[in-house]
């Protein structure tokens, strides 16, 4: 069976899910194998023994970090194995765990399980629980030159943050985001506000780099040039026709006729009226919303000229954040901070109908928040 955690760990990159600061779950020499003798899972009653594969241990991580983390992966299990995932699935499982490093979490690791059907052929379906790792929710978005980090957005189902979206190859995601106290999050929204200041400022410069590069491709003469031409061409007509036909080719030419600076002005207004249009519309919140809706999260997944409104409640978007840069350091704790547990499905697939159940039914952060550091 291939080894799972960076297969799975490169799937969500090639989705576009991977945050280039974050940690990184990829082997860089080749993983190392650990031949251990942890205590499985405890069975709930009639349920049966879930496989255990050895687990991968990447680096040289301290016996008593090493200790406690496969103590939290055996926990995560637990749960699972007692009062989530309780009837019909026997998946098999390992941990993967990675060193500190400079500036990154303390506590690293993830655990997976793959389900396959009865007879050990494969399916796509798989939970992977990233500890203080929320990767695969995060993305980036650029306004006005700043590159902000983008999460998925959430919702609350049952207590619980809640986040769905689409993977590759038909498959689907539901994840949950576990943390010890729900006032402290890993990042930090940016404000409405915020974004209307930047969305406002991009959209300025877009329009005079319209503008600018107008007024470099036609050239203004003088007036006295302009009039010679038009007279040049007014006795031109006057030369060739007469009677009704020179009245009628005077006057189209009269209705055509456009002078450089108007030319200009029609010609920046057509190439600009979108950016002006967005531009109101940025204008008008930041101007008749309350302080208290500025400075709301802002939800929003396109660009600042594609901008039509904070996209609060609709599907596959995001919140722009800014990562928090004190939630994974400063401690040492053996216990990791947050839990991101991540059910990947293919709705098409039988086995994974009866495991998406029992999820929505029996899913519960609390379950969880005992084996986070307080």
């Amino acid at each position: 069976m291939k080894r799972f955690y960076a297969v799975v760990f490169t799937t969500f990159a090639f989705a576009g899910f991977v945050h280039a600061n974050g940690p990184q779950f990829a082997y860089a020499n080749g993983p190392v194998h650990a031949n251990d003798n942890e205590t499985p899972a405890s069975k709930a009653p009639n349920a049966r023994e879930w496989q255990k594969e050895e687990d991968h241990i990447n680096g040289h991580i301290r016996a008593n970090k090493l200790t406690a983390m496969k103590n939290i992966s055996s926990g995560i299990i637990s749960v699972f194995h007692d009062s989530i995932l309780t009837q019909d699935v026997t998946p098999v499982w390992h941990g993967e765990y990675f060193p500190a490093v400079n500036g990154g979490p303390q506590v690293h690791f993830g655990v997976r399980c793959i389900f396959n059907n009865d007879d050990n052929t494969a399916t796509d379906n798989d939970l992977t629980v990233f500890a203080n790792d929320i990767t695969p929710l995060l993305g980036n978005l650029t306004v006005n030159g700043n590159n902000y980090t983008t999460v998925k957005a959430a919702t609350t189902v049952k207590g619980n943050q809640y986040f769905e979206f689409d993977a590759e190859n038909n498959l689907k995601v539901k994840a949950w985001l576990v943390v010890a106290d729900g006032a402290a999050m890993p990042y930090i929204p940016v404000t409405r506000r915020e974004y209307l200041d930047q969305a406002h400022n991009e959209l300025v410069s877009l329009r005079k780099a319209v503008d600018d590069e107008v007024r470099s491709k036609i050239v203004v003469r003088s007036a006295a040039v302009q009039e010679a031409e038009k007279q040049q061409m007014l006795q031109r007509l006057r030369d060739n026709y007469s009677g009704a036909e020179l009245e009628a080719r005077t006057r189209v030419y009269l209705q055509n006729y456009i002078k450089d600076e108007d030319l200009v002005a029609r010609t920046i207004a057509r190439s600009t009226a979108g950016y002006n249009g967005t531009l109101a519309l940025v204008d008008n919140l930041l101007h008749t919303s309350s302080a208290q809706m500025l400075a709301q999260p802002a939800v929003v997944s396109v660009t600042a000229e594609n901008f039509d409104g904070f996209e609060d409640g609709k599907a596959n978007t995001t919140t722009l954040v800014r990562l928090n840069p004190a939630y994974f350091t400063g401690s040492d704790a053996q216990a990791p901070k947050c839990l991101l547990i991540c059910w990947r499905y293919n709705p098409a697939d039988a086995l994974s109908t009866g495991i998406d159940n029992q999820l929505n039914a029996n899913f519960a952060a609390e379950s969880f928040q005992n084996l986070l550091a307080k």
